[in-house]
């Protein structure tokens, strides 16, 4: 049995392969799965059938610099085992070389005497002042990390005597967070920033450690709870998917923003970046074309084989393919289509319409 398989951004992000219908049927009940690449190195994974996905194939993507929409050829082998063969692998990059650290040779220096009578000019000797009396702002302690990850998520401290606030700016609408570290803030001075509506929403910052102890009582006070393991992973996510305040929103909303809640969003981003995956693996799919090549939509399912997406989700993208700014096909009956230009030329003219369009903007 052989497939092919995309690789997408959350692949990379995350070290898994998502279980396609191919890899369903070659990991039909197997918990643990040895991939083999293309050097014999064995690669020891696990099945999360839960999440739909094969772990542990991090190492792998490093080792061959693997990047998004590179294509993988899987090979079921009568082992039971799994050939791995990146169609566009690239070599690991040489180590330099260590060049031997020559000892210094010392050059004789020739010393302009001092004409006898003439005194040696003398020294002055400057004392600076302290770098934190020149530079207050560095001297101070760096923010928390979990303000970090705030101003990361695009939150902007509020100058505010009685309660940390913290200020989202949407344009047209936008909300503020009442947010201090339990033990270290009043729950009065952030209830009363929530009663008197200079604020939204009231949280208070926990470690996943202790937010068991003190659950209880942020629920009775209806003061949200959030840890600085969650913002974090929050604003890592931000590298696979522009995630911001509106996500937190709905987080807070909930009462908790800690690694479950943070989790269960990042399996939705997930499903939100396979759709772009699928995307992907319909425009490769249509390399295969030439350009003016009439095709029927159940050819183009054919050279799809086992890449698990349905008949509905590659009409839906055909209809995107051929409207503007693509203008890639035109549909010449329900279910027919002409491919214009190749898949290469089209993203090339793209490209130049993109980068002409972000001049104009910066100009």
């Amino acid at each position: 049995m052989r497939g092919r398989y995309v690789l997408t951004s959350a692949c990379l992000h995350t070290g898994t392969m998502s279980l396609t219908r191919t890899l369903r049927e070659m990991l039909e009940g197997v918990e643990r799965a040895r991939f083999v690449d293309e050097d014999g190195e064995v690669w020891e994974c696990w099945v999360n059938r839960a999440d739909g996905r094969v772990e542990g194939l991090a190492p792998y993507y490093q080792k061959r610099r693997l990047g998004i929409n590179d294509i993988i050829w899987l090979t079921l082998q009568e082992d039971g085992s799994i050939a791995l063969e990146a169609a566009t692998a690239r070599q690991p990059k040489p180590r330099p070389a260590v060049a031997a650290k020559a000892e210094p040779v010392r050059e004789p220096v020739e010393v302009e005497a001092q004409p006898a009578g003439k005194p040696a000019p003398k020294r002055v000797r400057v004392t600076p002042y302290p770098k934190t009396v020149l530079y207050p702002q560095e001297g101070s302690e760096p923010s928390p990390a979990y303000v970090q990850a705030l101003e990361t998520l695009g939150f902007q401290r509020v100058q505010d005597q009685r309660a940390p606030i913290y200020r989202a700016h949407l344009g047209r609408r936008g909300y503020a967070v009442a947010l201090g570290r339990y033990g270290e803030v009043d729950l009065k001075d952030l209830l009363a920033a929530r009663r008197e509506g200079r604020v939204a929403y009231a949280a208070v910052v926990v470690t996943e450690s202790e937010k068991e102890a003190v659950k209880a009582e942020l629920r009775e006070l209806r003061l949200a709870l959030v840890t600085p393991e969650a913002l974090t992973h929050l604003a890592r996510l931000r590298s696979l998917f522009p995630v911001g305040p509106v996500e937190l929103e709905r987080l807070l909303k909930q009462g908790r923003v800690d690694l479950d809640a943070v989790e269960a969003l990042a399996h939705e981003i997930d499903r939100w970046v396979g759709e772009r995956a699928a995307f992907s693996t319909v425009l490769i799919a249509l390399t295969d074309y030439p350009a003016q090549q009439v095709f029927l939509l159940e050819d183009l399912m054919e050279n799809l084989g086992e890449s698990g997406i349905d008949r509905e989700t590659v009409a839906a993208i055909l209809e995107v393919l051929a409207g503007p700014p693509f203008l890639l096909l035109r549909r010449l009956a329900p279910g027919e289509y002409l491919l214009r230009e190749t898949v290469a030329d089209a993203l090339g003219h793209l490209a130049e319409y993109a980068l002409s369009l972000r001049n104009r903007l910066m100009s």
